[in-house]
């Protein structure tokens, strides 16, 4: 195992704390490991073209497309 240490200024320390406690992660460190978990994941994507995130809530059906800028920029770059 590796140690690192991170610097955060006020608002994104915040923003990690609130994850934490939203995602009822055990730790900030859990949070940023999952964080880099899913966007490892959706780089790959985008790597193979695919740019849009579509969530669907399973009680109502409704859907909604994110779309994630950097995916494009990696998606661009893959294209060339």
């Amino acid at each position: 195992m590796t140690t690192v240490l991170f610097m955060f200024d006020d608002g994104s320390f915040g923003a990690l704390s609130q994850m934490t406690t939203e995602g009822n992660y055990a730790d900030p460190a859990d949070t940023l490991r999952e964080s880099l978990q899913i966007n490892a994941t959706f780089m790959t994507q985008a790597k193979q073209g695919f740019t849009e995130v579509i969530v669907r809530n399973p009680r109502t059906g409704d859907e909604r497309t994110l779309e994630i800028p950097r995916l494009s920029l990696i998606a661009a770059r893959c294209r060339l």
